[in-house]
């Protein structure tokens, strides 16, 4: 009689995750519930506590996996034009974040889930954002609205972080959150289908927008 073959290790911890996945997927976020995961896997609600013991742990569980993808998908993205001048820079990582938004949209919300999100962090997104302006700044091509003064408190509080990111300008910081916040809104919107029927052709509009904030902020 042959030995009985070892099945690998069943790793209930990964496989709660993917349920909640595949659930948050389907159904929206507000379907995820550590019962419904229970159900799907055959096992009591109070085995999942081992591992998340509360929905709001899973969710900053999955957070940090859809933050860690995401900057994965902007690394592989951007990597191939380091090389490149900002512009380039700028606009392969605009459309890379619409596009992961895109295939991800259940992912990509759940970023702006009440009780998701652990602590406020700095997105991917606006990381990359902070480097190619930083960048362009240091070369010479970013263009600083000569009108523009930042009030005391957020230049303050902006001075604090500028060694966190290696800038040399607050207004670095301060610029790619309102290039980010812009991004942010375009793409909500269309996740959420919430465009006037005028807009018939969302991708161009956000690549639009892109090109007016490269003419904005980026010199030729």
């Amino acid at each position: 009689m042959g030995r009985p073959i070892r099945s690998e290790p069943y790793d209930l911890g990964a496989a709660i995750k993917s349920t909640a996945w595949k659930i948050l997927t389907e159904e929206g976020v507000e379907a995820v519930a550590l019962r419904a995961i229970a159900r799907a896997l055959n096992i009591t609600a109070p085995a999942i506590y081992n591992y998340y013991p509360s929905r709001e742990d899973l969710l900053k569980a999955l957070v940090a996996d859809a933050d860690t993808d995401l900057g994965r998908y902007l690394t592989e993205a951007h990597t191939p034009h380091l090389a490149d001048d900002p512009e380039i820079q700028f606009r392969v990582v605009c459309q890379a974040y619409r596009r992961w938004a895109m295939e991800n949209p259940q992912r990509y919300q759940l970023f702006f889930t009440a009780g998701a999100a652990e602590e406020p962090v700095v997105s991917p997104t606006l990381k990359a954002l902070i480097g190619i302006l930083n960048t362009a700044q240091k070369s010479g091509s970013l263009k600083k609205e000569e009108q523009l003064v930042l009030p005391p408190g957020l230049s303050g509080l902006l001075t604090q972080w500028k060694s966190e990111f290696a800038v040399e300008e607050e207004y670095v910081l301060y610029l790619a959150f309102i290039v980010w916040s812009r991004l942010h809104g375009l793409i909500m919107n269309e996740i959420g289908k919430r465009y006037p029927p005028y807009i018939k052709d969302a991708g161009e509009l956000f690549r639009l927008e892109v090109k007016t904030m490269i003419y904005q902020y980026i010199a030729a």
